[in-house]
This record gives structure tokens, sequence and C-alpha cells, in this order.
């Protein structure tokens, strides 16, 4: 796969080394470095901004590092996005690209020592396709998987998909035969896993405390004994936490003010410009209420009203750049010659006043966005630049279970007007992207969940996913980029950082890609 890079700023805050004194005679001492002290509790608190809903991998495609301690995926990512082995050692493809065959470990255990085997692989992915778990985007065209050995595992696909190996990182293998055993709702009270780590409690919205399984794992040698996981909303909190030694890492929507007082306080900042912030449109609510966002004109009016310079200066400082589409810098799907649509208030009235609009409108079900990921004051800016042109919206605060669901279209809640959203690279391909763009797939949501809907866009990534050559793969994503953009289904803001900041006792912390990572290595000193 072609090298990429993410766009690391990484801000370490180190103490100053005094003078070394000279020996008798003038020759200049080696100053001494104290050796490093562990300390003795290696018990790891981290502070997040979004929980996922439940300890089962039905409950979201993204927090990964949220899942890591209890469950082991297919494959895993190092830097830019190279697929590793993980539980599978390796992989092949068919000549006619239809069949992806994993050879795996023969020596991972599940928490009850059964073994796991291409059984569980198997049920893992046929699971994710029959209930529609989120995880199903990365599986675009299998049909099924199968077992042929104990310890190889086949998916076999309807047309050619290069990304398989890239959604790998993403598919949390299940015990079939304890899970077939409780069902889900037993498995939802005390979900099992192969990983290092077994659960020792979950409360939603709340907390997860992990605790270090006591036989060893046949691969993965951890060092924190326990990790805590707790859900703090507000970065405010955050940084007290982190200020008074409550927290070890937070993971959080920081502004751009709030990163540079970290760094001021001598915390380790790590931002990457990864996220593409967008006001979706979705396609589907508009439909069903029949809004006047149906008329591309208003939906081009609302890009002109939003001032995204302003937004990326005054929220979030050094930290984003306005943008044009909703793919990030660096990857296949990013077009260098997309520019953001320009803040021009006049042009926004023309075009309501063209769409037979001049006084405005008020959108009717608002604008849904969850509470746990630090975008309120980015939404306000929005709201207030929207109503300077006639367009009034109330933000609707959902609780990110709340939202998750309204995602999907489960539980019969539909989204609102606008929808708070956003797009990172999570697997080289970009294939996050139509976990909700798409005629209906790949998540199989209903027409009231439907974010966006246009076959040639379709075609045109479906056949990108197919292309093995690296080049033509890229002419034919930037094709689909522009037939998206041409749509004109979102309301672009900025690329935008995402943040994880710690303490200076902490040690080893490893972020290949900044959406895959584990806190295996993870380690704290005195």
């Amino acid at each position: 796969m072609r090298s990429r890079s993410f766009r690391a700023l990484i801000v370490l805050a180190l103490s100053a080394v005094a003078c070394a004194p000279t020996t008798p005679t003038g020759a200049p001492q080696v100053p001494t470095v104290p050796a490093e002290q562990r300390d003795e509790q290696q018990i790891l608190r981290v502070a997040v901004g979004v929980m996922i809903g439940n300890p089962t991998p039905q409950a979201s495609r993204t927090n990964l590092y949220q899942y890591w301690p209890l469950y082991d995926t297919l494959t895993t990512f190092g830097p830019q996005y190279e697929v590793r082995p993980w539980v599978a050692q390796r992989w092949e493809v068919s000549p006619d690209g239809l069949n992806w065959t994993f050879t795996l470990r023969s020596d991972v255990k599940f928490a009850n020592g059964d073994p796991l085997t291409a059984e569980d692989v198997a049920f893992t992915i046929n699971e994710i396709f029959e209930k529609r778990w989120p995880q199903v985007s990365y599986l675009g065209n299998v049909t099924e998987a199968v077992a042929v050995t104990p310890t190889v595992v086949r998916l076999r696909l309807s047309a050619p998909n290069a990304a398989i190996p890239n959604g790998g990182p993403f598919i949390w293998i299940l015990p079939k035969k304890y899970y077939q055993a409780v069902g889900f709702d037993g498995f939802l009270a005390k979900p099992i896993g192969s990983g290092p780590y077994e659960l020792v409690s979950f409360q939603q919205a709340s907390q997860i405390i992990y605790r270090k399984r006591s036989e060893p794992h046949a691969f993965r040698t951890p060092i924190a004994t326990e990790i805590q996981i707790r859900l703090i909303p507000e970065t405010i909190q955050m940084i007290n936490g982190l200020q008074q030694g409550e927290i070890d890492i937070a993971i959080g929507g920081f502004s751009g003010d709030q990163a540079n007082q970290l760094k001021q306080r001598d915390q380790v900042v790590r931002s990457y410009l990864n996220t593409s912030a967008q006001v979706a449109i979705p396609q589907g609510s508009y439909e069903l209420r029949d809004t006047p966002l149906k008329d591309k004109r208003v939906r081009l009016a609302l890009n002109y009203a939003v001032n995204k310079e302003a937004i990326a200066s005054g929220l979030y400082g050094g930290y984003a750049e306005p943008t044009g589409q909703v793919a990030v810098p660096d990857t296949d799907y990013w077009d260098p010659n997309a520019r953001p649509i320009p803040y021009d208030v006049a042009m926004a009235k023309r075009l309501l006043a063209e769409a037979g609009y001049p006084n405005g409108f008020k959108l009717p079900a608002g604008l849904d966005y969850s509470t746990g990921r630090g975008e309120q004051n980015y939404l306000v800016a929005v709201q207030a630049d929207l109503k300077a042109v006639g367009v009034e919206v109330d933000l609707i605060p959902n609780e990110e279970s709340v939202f998750v669901d309204k995602a999907y279209g489960r539980r019969d809640l539909p989204k609102g007007d606008l929808w708070s959203g956003s797009n990172a690279e999570d697997n080289g391909f970009f294939t996050g992207l139509r976990t909700f763009y798409g005629c209906d797939k790949p998540t199989g949501a209903p027409r009231r969940a439907m974010l966006y809907c246009n076959p040639e866009w379709d075609r045109l990534m479906d056949q990108a996913y197919a292309e093995a050559d690296l080049a033509r793969r890229r002419q034919l994503f930037l094709q689909a980029n522009r037939v998206f953009r041409e749509d004109v289904l979102v309301i672009y803001t900025v690329s935008r950082s995402t943040f994880i900041v710690h303490t200076p006792k902490v040690k080893g912390l490893e972020v290949p890609t900044p959406n895959s990572y584990q806190f295996d290595s993870v380690y704290k000193v005195k």
C-alpha cells in the first residue's frame, strides 16, 4: 500500500538538566541520568469524552482502545496503516480477488480456556453481517466466512475488495461456543474475549474497569495490571484531573487554547490533524419531512453562510484548517484541488431567495449532536452563522448511546434535519466513510437514518475498493469525491485535530495511527 502520513505534533515537557561539574583535571563530567523507577502500582486511569455504549463490538466501530483489553482482532496496524499480523499470521487473495484466506495462530485462548479457532472468526464475521453491526463497513462485498480448518478461515466475496486485510483491526473476535450458549443478552451481561484482560465492571456512561488475567496471553505482554476508563465529557474536568494526578491519560476534544495551556502545564500533548468535521444534511431526513433542504441551492447557501476561517482560528487555534470536502489530508480520497466554499453572507441570502426563502426558515427537527464529543462550542458558532442568513435550527443534545442509535436508525429514532458528523481516515482506504454514506449500504440502515444516496458515487467507490493498482484506485476515489461535493449533502467546516494528552509519568504509549492504538506497552514511572 502506498505510504501515507498523518500530521502529528508531539510536544514533550522536559525538565532542564543542570550543567555538570568538571573533574579536578578540568575534563567535563558526563551528567548522571537517574535510573527510571517504575511505579509499584501499574493502574492506568484513562479519561475519555466518548464511551462505548456496551462492552460488545455491537456498540461501536470506533474508540478501538476501549475494546483492546478484552478482545483480539484479526490483523493490526503499524505506522501509515501498514497491515500487520495479529491473530492472523498471514493472508492471501485468490487470482480473481474473490477469496481472501487467513491463516491463524494456534495458541490463542479465550478467558474461559477455549481455543480461538477459525470457527470463531467465521462466526464473528457472519454475526456482524446478520446483525448489521457497525464493522460491516470493513467487509464490503463479503458474502460469507467459512472455517476451512481450525487455523484457516476463508472470506468469499461477490466482487474484489483490496481493503479486506485493512478491515481486520476492526474485527473483534467473539467466542462462538460461549456466545451461542448464553445468547447476546447473556454475553452483554458477561462478555469474554481472548485479550489479556477481563472485564471487572461496566457502568454505562460512567466507567469501564479491566483487570489483567492471571494466565499469560499467547503474544501480548501488557504492563498495566488494571485499566480504568472513565467518561468525563467536560474537557475542563479532564484538565483538572491531569493536573491533580487523578487521571493519567485524557482522550478528548480539547480546544486549541486548552491544548496550549496543557503544554504550559508540563503535560504531554499529542495532536493529530486527522478528522474532517462537517454538519451533514441527511437526505433521509429532508425526504421524510419535505424540508427546504431538498433544494440544492439551499444546501449550498448554508455552506456560504458558515465562517470556516473563524471557526478554525477562533475555536481550534493552530489545530484546524478550513476544508471543502469530507476527506482528511494525506489520504487517497483527499483532493488537494478542492478549495473550501468561501464565507459569503450575500451569496447565501441570494441563493435562499432564488430557492423561494427570502426570509429564511426554521428547521423543525433541529441539529443532532453527541454531548460527549466536545463539539458544542463549534456547533453554536455554526448555529449563529446560519441564523445570520435567516435559517434557524435548535441544537439537540444526545447522550452518546442515543446518538449512535439515531445514527443507525435503531429504536425508531430518526435523525434531525442536520447531523453533527465527522470522518477520519481509519484503515488506509477511508472505509469508515461508507458506514453512513451510500444507498443504504453497507450498514443496511433504514431510510430514516440515510445520509446520502447517489448510485454513481457508490459505483465509483465499489470500483476503487476492487482496484489493486494504487494509481487507478486514487483516480476513482477523486472522481467519487467530486460527485459527493457536487451533491452538497454536508455543510463543510474544518479539518481538525484529535488529542491524546498524558502526564510525564506515562511512558511507552505507541500510536501507530491516530484511530487504532492500544495500551499494552504503556507503563507509569514515579
